[in-house]
């Protein structure tokens, strides 16, 4: 009996598996269940195996093995060796019920810490830059016409300055929740306040409506690339190349 090379073996799994991916469309069976849980197993176990080359064994046990546990008593081992493992045990903990509450004091400080990086990065990533983009679109050079510049590309360019002014200021404005306080008790903005505030909601409606149509036109392009992949594997399977 020939033996069967090696990339046959994984073009066979491989279009097995996405049509039990794909039995999804006739109603969730067991087949499409066994893909999912093929793949979370497979994206848990490589995480884990990520984790530990990449933190836990740098960080945690290799310093241990070459060092011992004089390096725990050091001064700079109470910081950077002492004080993760103290963190990393008492996050184990979260796994007993009885002791789980010891454990949510590491977990708040990954919170912490992811919250803060993730604002940073929001703020230094997309506002600032934002922020900076939409002031300089008020510059001279962009509200008048450049020496020989046809009068189509100038006012291009200007209502592209505009809108991105706008834009900015509706939306930053619609995030805005501060209102004056009326008579009766309550509470609502101003007129124009409300109007330059539901450009803004247009402007948020017309980006999450192209990213939509971002990841769906992305999603064709992966499915049509399955189908040509299952076409191709029986073409091989039937040509017997």
């Amino acid at each position: 009996m020939p033996e069967l090379p090696l990339d046959f073996i994984q073009m066979i799994v491989a279009a097995f598996v996405t049509v039990m991916i794909l039995s999804y469309v006739i109603g969730d069976n067991v087949l499409f269940r066994i893909a999912t849980y093929l793949f979370i197993g497979i994206a848990s176990g490589f995480a884990g195996a990520i984790a530990w080359d990449n933190v836990v064994k740098p960080t945690l046990v290799q310093p241990l093995i070459d060092e011992g546990l004089a390096k725990l008593f050091s001064p700079e081992g109470a910081l950077t060796f002492l004080i993760p493992w103290m963190l990393a045990l008492f996050l184990l903990l979260k796994l007993s019920p009885r002791l789980s509450r010891f454990g949510s004091f590491p977990v708040a400080l990954l919170v912490g810490v992811g919250a803060a990086v993730v604002v940073g990065g929001s703020i230094t990533g997309t506002l600032v830059p934002q922020s900076l983009a939409a002031a300089g679109t008020l510059s001279p050079e962009t509200a008048f016409p450049a020496a020989g510049e046809p009068l189509a590309d100038w006012l291009e360019r200007l209502i592209s300055a505009l809108l991105i002014i706008l834009a900015t200021i509706s939306v930053l404005i619609y995030f805005r929740f501060s209102a004056q306080r009326e008579l009766t008790g309550g509470a609502r903005r101003s007129r124009s306040a409300e109007v330059i505030a539901y450009l803004g909601q247009v402007f948020i409606a017309v980006t999450f409506g192209v990213m939509y149509a971002g990841a769906l036109m992305a999603t064709i392009v992966v499915l049509a690339q399955r189908f040509q992949f299952l076409h191709d594997v029986v073409t091989r399977i039937v040509g017997g190349t």
